[in-house]
């Protein structure tokens, strides 16, 4: 992937996103002092709030996530532990702690990377997918500052960002700190390709709470949905988050369950993306879209490449495996039509895919090219994008499903 030092993190995230999909050491943040108190690292214990009153924190139990841990330890009432076991590829765990009022840590505060106090009023994401989240648990009026409105599709925010109520801050070394400062925040939300983002140190200098979220490198469909989850456990909605997953959940575990008996001849061939920069990404046999692929009752022609990322290959190695495949998913972003197709390079014209009209890509809720809700919400909704599938490959299996992410490719 060629780099750019001035893309935005966000832009950076989604293509490290897609890749994956198509597949501090980490320095404590600095005590935060303001909205809502937060310990730092050098509080005395005779500062500690008192222990009256506690808040009682609901319990979280994660099944699918393997990079998320939420605990209540039981030495410390009113607090809740998240863990992220590897925020980016070779990173250590970071830890943060989520107060109630009244709460006092369980470790000493240099453990970790941040405290937030629960139920922050204030937040800025940097991050696309956590917008959704907090559309799930009804808290998007909570949120004042967001990187580049070009990258999100939720509707709600872009009208708060039109009446100012919302703020663009930037991301990566265009991060506006003073803007960020000037809005008080009692957390962030940010993602990181690894400890040295410009986001992160900056944030860090300026002691404000901050929230690496890592739902992207989780493999399974489910894992990265489960990070809901996360958002419940800091705005004290875990049981709205643990029953909406839940629903979900079981939703696609029922679309699984149909297509798990579906004999060898009956699972379609699937190839996916399109040639970029010269080569052709192609997702490793265990991402997240090979999985996808996979429970939606697909064969996936490359399901034998081990690991999670993408590798890197020529059209013509594309054609020897694929030229008669019956579905070509997930297309490039500035293909709207055959012609575009024919238009980036006339051999691709033949692909079995291409003269069957079977090309369907994630773009059915996009705005202005940039923001694509398939990773926004998607990322949140497996059970929606798996419907979507299922009833591409396999339409008697789901008749009735109007497909909400994906659509054909226009003749």
């Amino acid at each position: 992937m060629q780099k750019n030092p001035r893309l935005s993190t966000t832009s950076l995230l989604l293509t490290a996103m897609i890749l994956a999909a198509a597949g501090m050491g980490f320095s404590a943040f600095g005590p935060r002092l303001g909205s809502g108190s937060v310990l730092g690292s050098d509080t005395p214990a005779s500062a500690a709030p008192a222990q009256e009153a506690v808040a009682t924190v609901e319990e979280t139990s994660i099944r699918y996530a393997e990079n998320l841990t939420i605990e209540n330890p039981a030495e410390s009432p009113g607090v809740t532990e998240i863990t992220i076991q590897e925020p980016w590829p070779g990173g250590g765990p970071i830890r943060y702690a989520v107060m109630q009022p009244g709460a006092q840590p369980l470790r000493n505060g240099r453990d970790y990377a941040a405290v937030v106090a629960a139920e922050p009023q204030r937040v800025i994401s940097l991050v696309t997918p956590s917008i959704a989240h907090m559309a799930d648990l009804g808290l998007l009026g909570r949120v004042v500052g967001v990187e580049n409105p070009d990258y999100i599709y939720n509707s709600e925010v872009l009208t708060r960002l039109n009446s100012g109520d919302v703020v663009r801050v930037g991301g990566g070394p265009e991060l506006d700190l003073e803007r960020v400062v000037a809005l008080q925040p009692d957390l962030v939300f940010v993602s990181a390709l690894g400890p040295d983002e410009a986001a992160l140190r900056r944030l860090s200098s300026a002691g404000i709470p901050v929230v690496v979220l890592s739902d992207w490198r989780e493999q399974s469909p489910l894992g990265r949905a489960e990070w809901l989850k996360l958002f419940g456990a800091v705005f004290n909605r875990s049981a709205e988050a643990e029953e909406l997953f839940a629903e979900r959940a079981e939703r696609y575990e029922q679309l699984q369950a149909l297509t798990a008996l579906l004999p060898d001849n009956d699972r379609p061939s699937i190839m996916a993306n399109g040639p970029w920069q010269g080569s052709w990404p192609v997702p490793a046999g265990d991402s997240y879209i090979a999985r996808l692929f996979a429970d939606a009752g697909g064969n996936y022609l490359w399901d034998d490449i081990r690991g999670a990322g993408s590798h890197f290959l020529d059209l013509e190695s594309i054609l020897a495996r694929a030229a008669d495949a019956d579905y070509w998913f997930n297309l490039n972003h500035d293909w709207n039509s055959r012609d575009d197709v024919v238009r980036a390079d006339a051999r691709l014209t033949r692909f079995g895919a291409y003269q069957a009209g079977r090309m369907y890509h994630h773009n059915a809720r996009v705005r202005d090219s940039s923001a694509n809700d398939f990773w926004e919400s998607g990322a949140g909704r497996p059970d929606l994008v798996l419907a979507d599938l299922v009833h591409i490959m396999h339409p008697d299996l789901l008749p009735e499903h109007s497909p909400v992410y994906y659509q054909k490719l226009e003749p």
